[in-house]
This record gives C-alpha cells, sequence and structure tokens, in this order.
C-alpha cells in the first residue's frame, strides 16, 4: 500500500493544495496532526482533508482550538492563533477535531500520532535517542509523527522506525516548501517529498484574517 503522510498542515490551504496535486496514486492519506491552528483557513483545510478520506489523528492545537484546553501551555502567537480559529469554526467543527483520535493504527504494524507514542500530543522528537524511548510505549514496529516541522526518520536497534514528514502548511527546517512523505507500507520504504506553493497568498490571507504578522513573516524562511 501507498500512503502520503502529511502533518502540520495548521490551516494552510493554499500549501495543502498543493501538496495533494502533487501527490501521485496513492491508497491512503494518513495525517498526523495539527490540521489548524497558525493559518488562516481551519474551515477549508479540515473539509478538504475530510474530503479526501484521510486518516486524522489529533495534534495540541487541534485539542487547543476544539476544547480551549491547554491553550495556556501556548506562546501568545500561538494562542491568538488558537483562539482566532475557535471563533471561526462552528460547534459542529469543532466537535470533529476534539473528537480525532490520539491514536490510529491505520494498517497493520504502523501507529500514528502527532508527538510521539508515549505522549501522541506534547513530545517532540528530534533525535533518535528520543525516538528508541519513545518507541517502547507502543508494539508496533513502525510510527508516523509529526510536532516538530522537520523531516526524520528515525531507526532503533531492533529495527523499528519512526517516521516525521516534516510540515505541509509551516516548515522549520530552513526550506520553507511543502513537506511530505511518501510511504510503501509492505517494505517500509520512505520518500520525502517537498513541493513549492504560493506563499505569498498565504501571507496575505494571513494579515487579511487579522492573525499575528510573525506568523505569514516565518513562512518565506521556512523557520
Amino acid at each position: 500500500m501507498t500512503v502520503a503522510l502529511l502533518s502540520d498542515v495548521h490551516a494552510n490551504l493554499v500549501a495543502l493544495e498543493s501538496v495533494l496535486r502533487a501527490l501521485p496514486p496513492v491508497d491512503a492519506i494518513w495525517v498526523m496532526g495539527d490540521t489548524v491552528g497558525y493559518g488562516p483557513d481551519p474551515v477549508d483545510t479540515l473539509a478538504l482533508l475530510r474530503e479526501r478520506g484521510a486518516r486524522i489523528v489529533a495534534g495540541n492545537h487541534d485539542r487547543a482550538v476544539a476544547t480551549g484546553l491547554g491553550l495556556e501551555l501556548f506562546n501568545p502567537v500561538a494562542r491568538a492563533a488558537a483562539e482566532c480559529h475557535r471563533s471561526w469554526l462552528s460547534a459542529e467543527q469543532r466537535d470533529l477535531l476534539g473528537a480525532l483520535p490520539l491514536t490510529l493504527e491505520p494498517a497493520d504494524g504502523y501507529l500514528i500520532c502527532h508527538g510521539s507514542p508515549r505522549d501522541p500530543l506534547w513530545e517532540y522528537v528530534f533525535d533518535a535517542r528520543t525516538a528508541v524511548e519513545s518507541m517502547a510505549a507502543t508494539a508496533a514496529p513502525r510510527c508516523c509523527v509529526g510536532h516538530t516541522h522537520v523531516p526524520a526518520r528515525f531507526v532503533t536497534g531492533d529495527g523499528r522506525a519512526m517516521i516525521n514528514p516534516g510540515s505541509v502548511g509551516q516548515p522549520r527546517d530552513g526550506d520553507p516548501r511543502a513537506a511530505y512523505a511518501l510511504l510503501d507500507t509492505a517494505s517500509g520504504l520512505v520518500t520525502f517529498e517537498r513541493v513549492a506553493y504560493d506563499i505569498a497568498l498565504t501571507q496575505r490571507r494571513i494579515r487579511d484574517r487579522g492573525l499575528p504578522a510573525f506568523l505569514a513573516e516565518r513562512l518565506a524562511a521556512g523557520r
């Protein structure tokens, strides 16, 4: 089975549309959380992923926008965006976000979550040591995560692997192009991909909707 791995779309509809156009034929789309937060188009982003039949888990921004819980843990810019999103989404849409599971096992041998198996909402996995420690919380041989906004693949000593496709909507590895990955579930082969999108359009949308200017500025630098 060929799967598109997406994460941290963060309401950047323009970037998401560019990624979906670039995809080859795939059997499934797995989304490792943070569909909303930061960007200008949470309603349409959530609707498009649901239209495409994506399997989606909750991220910390999704949960905060849905429930208001955890907003005190965000920096002022992230909190302002989350509060805007809470007001823009309908009660039904917030309920859909709130119902997203923390983890899913969408295929045999695979677990997906936002942060890590031991802390699905909040743990950042930036290195192999943390990956090994967090993989102890699951029996799945392979885990797909997000949250860091940085593409990565970590292999443990027993051959298990953790895969992070990076961020569709707000990359933080110095490359402003939208990041995603393609996974062959049978072989475990992962191909990391990038696609350019109209960053200026998203920046205008952010400013027009009254979100903090920093959220527009950072997109051009990929930081």
